[in-house]
C-alpha cells in the first residue's frame, strides 16, 4: 500500500472512532448544555501530515462559538472613559474588572490551530482580537498576540492590534509603546509614533521618545498625520528643557 493511501486510511479510521465516541454521549446532556472539549495540545502528533486540513476543520468549528467563554464567569462592568484632558491616565489607572475567561476553550482552540498552521494569518489577527474584545480572555489574547507577532514580525496591523490590547486591556504601557513603535516602522500611520512617544515619556524615557519622533520626521516629513508627531516632539522638548 502506498504511503499516501496509508495516511488517508489512518485518518479516516481516526475520524470514524471520534464520531463513534460522539454518538455514544448522553443525548440529554448534549441537549442541556453544549460541551466544549479543547483539542489536545500535542494534536500535531496525530495528524499524519494533514496539519492544514485539521487546522481548517478546527477553525470552522471554532467560528460557530468564537464568542463563547466556557468558564461561566460573570461579565464585569467597565466604567466608560470620561474623555478628559489626560485620557492615557484614565486608561492606565482605571479599575479593570476580573476577566470573564482565562485561557478557555476559544484560546485553546486557537493555540492548537496556530500550532498546526503557524502561518494561519486570520486565526492570529481575527482570533486574538476576538479573544480580547468578545471573549474577554485577556491572558489568552496576550499569549496569542505574542505568538502572532513572532509569526508575522513585520505586519503592522497585527502589531497595532497587539498594542491596543496591551494598552487598553492589560494596562501595560511599556509593551504597548514598543509594539506601536514597531507598527510604525512597518507601515502604520505616523500618529502611532506620537502615542508611543507619550507612553515612553510617561515611563521616564523622554530622551528615547524624542529620538523616535525625530527619526519619523526624517523618514516621513510629508505624511498627512505628521503634524501630530511635531506637536508631541515640541511637548517632549519643552519637558526636557524644564528638567534641566
Amino acid at each position: 500500500m502506498k504511503s499516501g493511501s496509508y495516511k488517508v486510511l489512518i485518518t479516516t479510521l481516526i475520524i470514524f472512532v471520534l464520531l463513534q465516541s460522539l454518538l455514544s454521549l448522553d443525548l440529554r446532556t448534549l441537549e442541556q448544555k453544549k460541551i466544549f472539549i479543547p483539542p489536545p495540545k500535542d494534536m500535531k502528533l496525530f495528524t499524519f501530515g494533514f496539519n492544514d486540513l485539521f487546522s481548517s476543520l478546527l477553525w470552522v468549528r471554532l467560528l460557530q462559538d468564537i464568542h463563547i467563554c466556557d468558564q461561566e464567569r460573570e461579565q464585569g462592568t467597565l466604567a466608560p472613559l470620561k474623555n478628559g484632558d489626560d485620557p492615557l491616565s484614565e486608561i492606565l489607572e482605571r479599575q479593570m474588572p476580573a476577566p470573564r475567561c482565562e485561557m478557555g476553550w476559544v484560546f485553546q482552540m486557537l493555540d492548537t490551530i496556530t500550532d498546526l498552521a503557524p502561518n494561519f494569518y486570520t486565526a492570529y489577527a481575527d482570533g486574538a482580537t476576538m479573544l480580547s474584545v468578545l471573549v474577554d480572555d485577556r491572558i489568552g489574547a496576550s499569549i496569542l498576540f505574542e505568538k502572532a507577532a513572532t509569526a508575522f514580525p513585520e505586519d503592522w496591523q497585527i502589531l497595532y492590534r497587539a498594542a491596543y490590547h496591551e494598552l487598553f486591556e492589560m494596562q501595560n504601557p511599556e509593551q504597548a509603546a514598543d509594539l506601536l513603535r514597531r507598527a510604525g516602522e512597518f507601515g502604520a500611520p505616523p500618529w502611532v509614533y506620537a502615542l508611543s512617544a507619550k507612553l515612553y515619556t510617561r515611563l521616564g524615557r523622554a530622551e528615547f521618545a524624542k529620538t523616535v519622533l525625530e527619526a519619523v520626521l526624517v523618514r516621513k516629513p510629508e505624511a498627512a498625520t505628521v503634524e501630530r508627531v511635531r506637536i508631541q516632539l515640541e511637548a517632549i522638548n519643552k519637558a526636557l528643557q524644564e528638567t534641566k
